[in-house]
């Protein structure tokens, strides 16, 4: 039985209290959060003793009950607490973005875990989703020949909630970035999962709501991050990415649409259907090139937290999203965000 602490009890945490309750070798025994009816609220539901539930992250990590840390926190807590765990001997499973930008600690981060040997996985979450993990079992077995290009898109419509407030994620300070960070580094990981590492990117970034009244207070201030971000990059062996991130299409709840186009066809998915994926081969369809959706394998299904908990009992399992990873992502992050400010083609 795994042991688990989590730090930060804000809505992500959800996501993964959900998936540890139904993982049977995983038991969740120590909460953290400044938010004392947060606190109060998460250890009553999980059955928490008062003796476990930490408004200080570092007694979390000092407490013997706990052997592993799910970092659910803003992001520029990400490192300094991972910093902590892995240092602690213990492992650790980190919300992304990893930082607010790569200079903030990241290279001693991965310097750490690769001395320590600590699982340390990234919550890259879509890499689980069962057509996520098919396509790239398709794409090794050259069923698209040699890749051509991508185009992905992740459509939210978050920033006209009424009488939504500046948040964290609208604070550069803590967030880094806005929509680029929060859901286009998804799909920068996925596109480096399945079609190959960034060479440049070509940014461009728009805040459609630019002022939003503070948390505290009736006063407004300005938006310093994205609310959407578009890129085109080149990709290793020349392949061209159309990437759109934003959280400004009315209408769209949390949309994420891939298409990978090669010599010898394309793959396509949506992950508002996770369980199907659209196939085109030109070896099976020479007559009529038609496309065709397919419900993907059962072999394909596997859990974010059942994976975790796999990788601190020693098993690790495939395609597993490590926060090495997570780092070379905030390379890329940092580089769109420094294409989008000077305007021009930043290489990698």
């Amino acid at each position: 039985m795994v042991r688990i602490g989590i730090i930060g009890l804000g809505r992500i945490s959800g996501n993964h209290i959900g998936q540890l309750l139904n993982c049977l070798d995983a038991k969740i025994t120590a909460v953290c959060d400044i938010d004392a009816e947060k606190l109060k609220s998460a250890g009553d539901r999980l059955n928490i003793p008062e003796s476990h539930r930490f408004s200080d992250y570092r007694e979390l990590i000092a407490c013997p009950d706990v052997e592993a840390v799910e970092i659910c926190t803003p992001n520029y807590l990400h490192v300094p607490m991972a910093l902590d765990v892995i240092r602690a001997g213990k492992a650790v499973e980190v919300e992304k973005p990893l930082s607010t930008s790569y200079e903030n600690g990241v290279g001693e981060l991965v310097s750490e875990i690769k001395r320590t040997g600590l699982p340390a996985m990234m919550c890259f979450s879509y890499r689980f989703m069962p057509a996520v993990r098919y396509a790239k079992d398709l794409i090794g077995q050259g069923k698209l020949g040699k890749l051509i290009n991508v185009t992905v898109e992740y459509l939210q419509s978050g920033v006209f909630i009424p009488g939504r407030k500046l948040e964290w994620r609208f604070v550069k300070e803590y967030a880094g970035s806005g929509t680029l960070g929060d859901l286009g580094v998804h799909l920068i990981d996925m596109t480096r999962f399945l079609v190959g590492d960034f060479e440049s990117i070509y940014a461009m970034s728009k805040t459609v709501v630019t002022e939003r009244q503070k948390l505290d207070s009736d006063e407004y201030a300005p938006v310093l991050v994205d609310d959407l971000t578009g890129m085109m990059a080149r990709l290793e062996g020349g392949v061209i990415a159309n990437m759109l991130f934003t959280k400004c299409a009315i209408g769209e709840s949390n949309t994420i649409r891939f298409e990978i186009y090669g010599t010898d066809g394309i793959i396509k998915f949506n992950l508002n259907n996770p369980n199907e994926i659209t196939l085109c081969f030109a070896a099976e369809n020479r007559t009529d090139g038609r496309q065709k959706t397919i419900p993907v394998p059962e072999e394909y299904r596997l859990g974010q937290e059942y994976a975790f908990v796999q990788a601190v009992q020693g098993k690790l399992t495939p395609y597993f999203p490590s926060v090495t990873e997570g780092a070379e992502c905030q390379r890329i992050l940092d580089a769109a965000v420094r294409s989008a400010a000077e305007n021009r083609i930043v290489a990698l």
